[in-house]
């Protein structure tokens, strides 16, 4: 089984300090943050000058990076460009660093009357990103965030990006659950064959959402992993324990280990 874990779950962590909690735990690092700068050309550990002696460093530490996490949303007319150009120079920076894969968001479809329109506007935006990004040997995987986490929208996508090889999805088990709930077999099996990545969390199905260390909630994480290793899925399973944007969650130094130690179950 392999481990990983975002940044976003340590915003206030150093560079060093990540390096050396992520190998004591033998976790691989998703980059969602580094030294406080989220996007990735302004990450000074990824500028031209420093890239090889960032990359030797994670050689010296046995880790890898598994993915970068930008924020591009491709659902808004009015922002589409400024997003597909982010996500480029995104997707160049990951060639850089050997990071093989980005995470970009449709995200929002305001007038659900419209979800048609907006899933096939979003998807020409994936097409162009993608396109651009298998030339550079990086994939580009769409996270299920948002109002991209239902059947409805995830069959248009499906079938708008069916050929396009540098796709993926990220499943994210938080946000489809919103939407299914325990019943997630059936959104699973329409997503499976487009899995790359998985970000495992957990939260109860109150009105804030709540999130709670792995186990403490309401996702049904056993049932999913279990399914997920059923049918021979091999990629990371990602924890993204979201510290940056609820400070009041417990510390990394708490919530890391209690995710290794809660996935040692399936092994």
């Amino acid at each position: 089984m392999k481990l990983s874990m975002s940044t976003l779950g340590c915003p206030d962590w150093t560079f060093e300090q990540v390096l050396e909690h992520f190998s004591a735990l033998h976790c691989d690092i998703e980059i969602r943050g580094i030294d406080g700068e989220m996007d990735a050309d302004r990450i000074v550990r990824f500028f031209p000058e420093n890239a090889e002696e960032t990359k030797r460093l994670m050689r010296e530490k046995g880790l890898k990076f598994v993915s970068f996490g930008a924020s591009c949303k491709f659902h808004d007319p009015k922002t589409q460009a400024q997003n597909i150009a982010e996500a480029k120079t995104a997707v160049d920076v990951c060639a850089r660093m050997e990071i093989p894969s980005l995470r970009v968001f449709g995200n929002d479809i305001p007038d659900k009357s419209k979800t048609e329109e907006t899933v096939v506007f979003a998807c020409n935006g994936f097409k162009e990103v993608c396109a651009y990004a298998e030339k550079k040997g990086v994939k580009v995987n769409l996270e299920v965030h948002g109002d991209f986490n239902s059947v409805e929208a995830i069959h248009i996508l499906l079938r708008e990006m069916s050929g396009v090889p540098a796709f993926g999805i990220i499943w994210d088990v938080e946000h489809s659950d919103k939407t299914v709930g325990d019943n997630f077999l059936p959104f699973y099996e329409l997503v499976k064959p487009l899995i790359h990545h998985i970000h495992i969390k957990d939260y109860l199905r109150d009105e804030h959402y709540t999130l709670k260390l792995l186990g403490e909630g309401q996702i049904p994480l056993p049932a999913i992993v279990r399914q997920l290793q059923k049918d021979g899925y091999d990629g990371y399973y990602s924890f993204e324990w979201e510290k940056k944007w609820h400070p009041e969650l417990p510390e990394p130094e708490i919530a890391f280990p209690h995710f290794v130690n809660y996935m040692k179950q399936f092994e």
